[in-house]
C-alpha cells in the first residue's frame, strides 16, 4: 500500500485521504471476510462500526454537545454507505474552527481539533484491520504521524482505560523510544499513569520504529517486533493499552 502522507494543508486533508484509502480497499472486498485483528467481526461489522463512529463524531462537532451513537440501517453497498459517512464527517470538521469548543469523552482538549486527530487515528487503525482481512500489507505511515498516534494512546486512551475500570499495567517508569525519529516518552505509574519529562529515569524500556510502536499499542502488531527490556515493559504491552 502506498504511504499515507500529511500534507501542508493539515490533518483534515490527511483524514480525507485516509477515508478515501479505506474506501478504495473496501471496494476490493465482499464484506464477508473475517477480520483477524477484531475477533468475531467480519468486514461488514468493521465498516459499520467505523461509519457509525464517523456519524457520532460529526454530530458532536456540529451540535457542540455529546451525542448518542446512532444505530445505522445499511442497505445496499458498503462502499457507498461508508464513503457517505466519511464525507459527512469531513464536511462537519471543515465547518468549524479547530479551536472551537467541542466536548469529547476525555474532557481534555475539548475542541474540534480533538476530533480531527481522533478520527484520523480511528481510520488508520481500522485500515490496518481491513488490510489484514484482505491479506494486504498494513498501511505505511509517516513516522511523525505514527508518533502522534503513540502520544494519543499515552495521554488519551490510558486515561480512558482507567475510567473504564481496565487501567494499563504501568508498574514502573517505562521509556518508549521511536528509534527512527528519536522521539521518546516516559510513562510513570499512578492512579492514572501519566507522561513524565523525557529526561526522567526509567526502569524499563520499549524501542522500535514509530509505526511498530503505534500499532503494537493498538494490538495490531506483534510485540516481538519491538526491543523490550524489563518485566514492567512487557507487562505493559501484554495488558490493555487501548480500546
Amino acid at each position: 500500500m502506498d504511504a499515507l502522507t500529511v500534507n501542508e494543508n493539515g490533518a483534515i486533508d490527511a483524514l480525507e485521504a485516509a477515508i478515501a484509502r479505506f474506501t478504495g480497499l473496501l471496494s476490493q472486498t465482499s464484506g464477508e471476510e473475517e477480520v483477524p485483528t477484531c475477533p468475531g467481526w467480519n468486514v461488514r461489522d468493521l465498516v459499520i462500526h467505523l461509519g457509525t463512529i464517523h456519524r457520532w463524531a460529526a454530530a458532536i462537532v456540529l451540535s457542540g454537545q455529546m451525542a448518542r451513537k446512532p444505530r445505522p440501517v445499511v442497505h445496499g453497498g458498503l462502499s457507498g454507505w461508508y464513503s457517505g459517512t466519511g464525507t459527512a464527517l469531513v464536511a462537519a470538521l471543515r465547518a468549524v474552527e479547530p479551536n472551537e469548543p467541542v466536548p469529547n469523552f476525555d474532557t481534555i482538549d475539548e475542541t474540534a481539533a480533538f476530533w480531527i486527530r481522533r478520527q484520523l487515528h480511528e481510520v488508520i487503525v481500522h485500515t490496518c484491520d481491513l488490510a489484514r482481512a484482505c491479506a494486504k500489507a498494513e498501511p505505511e505511515l509517516p513516522a511523525e504521524l505514527a508518533a502522534d498516534g503513540i502520544e494519543e494512546v499515552l495521554t488519551v486512551f490510558f486515561r480512558r482505560l482507567v475510567s473504564n475500570g481496565s487501567p494499563p499495567d504501568v508498574r514502573e517508569n517505562i521509556r518508549i523510544t521511536a528509534r527512527d525519529i528519536g522521539s521518546t516518552w516516559v510513562v510513570g505509574p499512578g492512579e492514572t499513569p501519566e507522561l513524565l519529562t523525557t529526561g526522567a529515569a526509567a526502569d524499563a524500556t520499549i524501542e522500535g520504529t514509530a509505526q511498530d510502536l503505534y500499532f503494537a499499542l493498538w494490538g495490531r502488531t506483534p510485540i516481538d517486533r519491538l526491543h523490550i527490556q524489563g518485566e514492567a515493559a512487557r507487562a505493559l504491552l501484554e495488558g490493555p493499552t487501548s480500546l
